[in-house]
C-alpha cells in the first residue's frame, strides 16, 4: 500500500521562488572521475540516443567491395526496418513495461539520419553498429517510458535499472545478428575526452534553473529535519492502518522518516524495516538524526533492518558499521546508472526484490 507523505507535506516554494536571486551564478565544475564506460556512456545516451552512432559515423570508413556488393550496413539496416521481437524480448518488455514504447521507437530509430549515416560508412565487422543501434532504440524507448509515466503521476520517479536495461540491449542485439557484448573499444577510448567536456558543459547552468532542480529534494530534507512530526505522523497513521506483519519500505529521505519513527515511539505489527538509498545511516554518524544521537543505540523494539546502497549512489550509506546492531543488514546492488540516475533506478533492479525475499524467507535474526 503506497503512503506518498510529499503530495501533503512535502516542500514547495510557497512564494513562488522570490527568495532566488535573478542574476546569472555561472561555475564551471569538471569531473575528474567519471564512473566506468558503461555508466558514462548511458549517461551521454540519456541525453542524445544518437550520441554512439554520431560517432561512429565519424570514425569508420566503409569497407572496400566488390562491383554489385552489397554494403555491410545495408543488411544491418534491413534488420532494423524488419524487427520482429523475439519470445523473449516481448516477455522482457512487458516486465519492464516498455511493450507500448517499443515499436515507436524502433521506428523513430530506424528513419534517423544518425542511424544511416553510421550504416552508410560501417566497416565489414558491425558488432560496435550493432550495439550502438540497440543501445540507441532502448534508449529511445526508455526517454519515452520516463516522460509518459512522470506524467501520469507527479510523485513517480521511475529508471529502468542497468542489469535490465542491459539485457534489453542484449536482446535487441541479438536480433539484429549480433553477438558482442561489450562497449566498442574505440567508443571507449572517446568517452574519457568527452567527460571532462561534458562535465564541465552541463553545470553551467542559471541560478533559478539550479534551485527549481534541487529544491524537492534538499527542500524536503530541510523540511523534514525543521518540521519532521507531521511526516512522521502521515507516515505512522499508514502503518496502523495496514494489517500485520508490516514490512516498511522506503526510499531516500522516507527511510530516515522511518528510522525516525522506529526508533522514537512503538509501532505495533512492522517486523522488517528496508530502507533503499537511505541517507539516515550518515545523519546518525554526524548527529543529525532526530531520533538518536550518535552514542545512543537502537532500541529494543526496533524490527529487523534491511539496507539496500548502491555505491554509485553517492546519498546511499551503510547502516550495519555505524549503528554497530545485529539486527541490520547492509545489502549492496549495482543499477547500473552513474549519479543521480542511481539513486533513483532501485526498483526496477532485480537483486533489490531478491534482498527482499531473503529477509522474508529468514524472519529470524540476521546470520
Amino acid at each position: 500500500m503506497p503512503c506518498y507523505w510529499g503530495g501533503d507535506h512535502g516542500a514547495r516554494l510557497e512564494h513562488g521562488g522570490k527568495s532566488i536571486p535573478s542574476y546569472d551564478t555561472a561555475r564551471a565544475l569538471v569531473d575528474t572521475d567519471p564512473a566506468d564506460e558503461a555508466a558514462l556512456l548511458w549517461e551521454m545516451l540519456q541525453r542524445d540516443p544518437y550520441f554512439e552512432l554520431r560517432l561512429l559515423a565519424t570514425a569508420t570508413v566503409a569497407a572496400p567491395r566488390m562491383i554489385g556488393e552489397e554494403p555491410p550496413g545495408d543488411e544491418l539496416g534491413d534488420r532494423l526496418a524488419a524487427f520482429i521481437p523475439s519470445a523473449a524480448l516481448e516477455t522482457a518488455l512487458v516486465a519492464a513495461g516498455l511493450q507500448a514504447d517499443f515499436e515507436p521507437a524502433r521506428r523513430a530509430v530506424a528513419a534517423a539520419a544518425p542511424v544511416r549515416d553510421a550504416l552508410r560508412s560501417a566497416p565489414a565487422a558491425l558488432d560496435d553498429h550493432r550495439q550502438a543501434i540497440a543501445r540507441a532504440l532502448v534508449s529511445v524507448a526508455l526517454a519515452a517510458a520516463e516522460e509518459r509515466m512522470s506524467g501520469a503521476d507527479a510523485g513517480t520517479s521511475w529508471v529502468l535499472a542497468g542489469p535490465e536495461r542491459d539485457e534489453l540491449v542484449r536482446l535487441v542485439a541479438d536480433a539484429l545478428g549480433g553477438s558482442d557484448r561489450s562497449i566498442g573499444g574505440w567508443i571507449g577510448k572517446q568517452l574519457g575526452g568527452v567527460a571532462a567536456w561534458y562535465g564541465t558543459r552541463r553545470m553551467v547552468r542559471k541560478r533559478g534553473a539550479i534551485s527549481d532542480a534541487a529544491f524537492p529534494g534538499a527542500g524536503d530534507i530541510l523540511l523534514y529535519q525543521a518540521r519532521g512530526d507531521e511526516i512522521r505522523r502521515f507516515i505512522r497513521q499508514a502503518l496502523t492502518s495496514a494489517e500485520p506483519p508490516v514490512t516498511i519500505i522506503a526510499h531516500s529521505l522516507g527511510g530516515i522518516a522511518a528510522v525516525d519513527l522506529l526508533a522514537a515511539e512503538p509501532v505495533p505489527g512492522v517486523d522488517l524495516l528496508m530502507t533503499v538509498g537511505s541517507q539516515a545511516p550518515f545523519l546518525y554518524e554526524i548527529g543529525a538524526l532526530w531520533s538518536l544521537r550518535p552514542d545512543q543505540r537502537l532500541p529494543d523494539r526496533f524490527p529487523r533492518w534491511l539496507n539496500v546502497y548502491d555505491p554509485r549512489d553517492f546519498l546511499s550509506y551503510l547502516a550495519r558499521p555505524v549503528f554497530e546492531d545485529d539486527r541490520i543488514r547492509d545489502v549492496m546492488v549495482d543499477n547500473g546508472e552513474s549519479f543521480p540516475r542511481s539513486h533513483s533506478a532501485y526498483w526496477s533492479n532485480p537483486a533489490v526484490w531478491t534482498a527482499l525475499e531473503h529477509a522474508w524467507a529468514s524472519p529470524g535474526p540476521w546470520s
